[in-house]
């Protein structure tokens, strides 16, 4: 006589079925999570370098800069080429013999509606830096035709002032003075007359005691 296997009951079936269902459940539930755990890592590593990187960019970089000399103060102020490198009071005075002094027009030739427009420089002939006073108190320029002068800056300088500069050898300081077309007798600055004859100028600059060439140009 064969025995015969007894086939497991309907609630059984139930019960197998469920626990399958639940191991299951718990299996999806454990992939969301360490997908979501992977997600988060990677979500935040990628904001941490994007912070990192916004935090070097943001950095304000180190521009080196320098005081720009306006083209105004130029046109009324001696300017050197380069920032003096000592303190003026702790360099030798220059002697007039150790100074060159030239001056020319930015033009060679004006017609009587512009005004002539006179650049000088003061060059350090020496091998050794000396200091000057270079200011409108120690310049003088003359405009003149032939043998005559018509025209001094002196008395037309309405405060001259002192500008004590450290001369560096081979570094020459210029400057620019305007010339209105008024004409005066050195004492005062007179406007009454003006230049008004075509020809040949010239013109001759002495600062600090020291003469220059006359320069020439044309008036037309």
């Amino acid at each position: 006589m064969h025995a015969t296997s007894k086939r497991p009951s309907p609630a059984v079936y139930r019960r197998r079925r469920l626990a399958a269902l639940v191991l299951l459940v718990v299996i999806v539930l454990i992939v969301v999570w360490a997908v979501s755990c992977a997600t988060s890592s990677r979500k935040g590593s990628s904001e941490a370098d994007s912070a990192a990187q916004t935090s070097q960019t943001s950095e304000p970089q180190s521009t080196g800069s320098a005081d720009p000399t306006s083209d105004d103060a130029a046109k009324s102020e001696p300017a050197a080429s380069a920032t003096p490198s000592a303190d003026p009071g702790s360099v030798p005075t220059c002697d007039p013999g150790e100074l060159s002094v030239s001056v020319k027009t930015e033009k060679g030739q004006y017609s009587f509606s512009q005004q002539p427009v006179f650049v000088y420089e003061v060059s350090n002939i020496t091998s050794a830096p000396c200091s000057a006073n270079v200011g409108t108190s120690q310049q003088e320029l003359v405009v003149g035709s032939g043998p005559a002068e018509i025209w001094k800056s002196t008395p037309c300088i309405a405060n001259p002032s002192d500008a004590m500069n450290v001369l560096e050898p081979g570094k020459p300081l210029t400057g620019t003075v305007s010339w209105d077309l008024s004409m005066n007798d050195g004492s005062t600055c007179s406007k009454d007359r003006h230049a008004s004859v075509a020809g040949t100028y010239w013109v001759q600059a002495t600062i600090v005691g020291r003469s220059s060439e006359q320069y020439s140009f044309v008036m037309q």
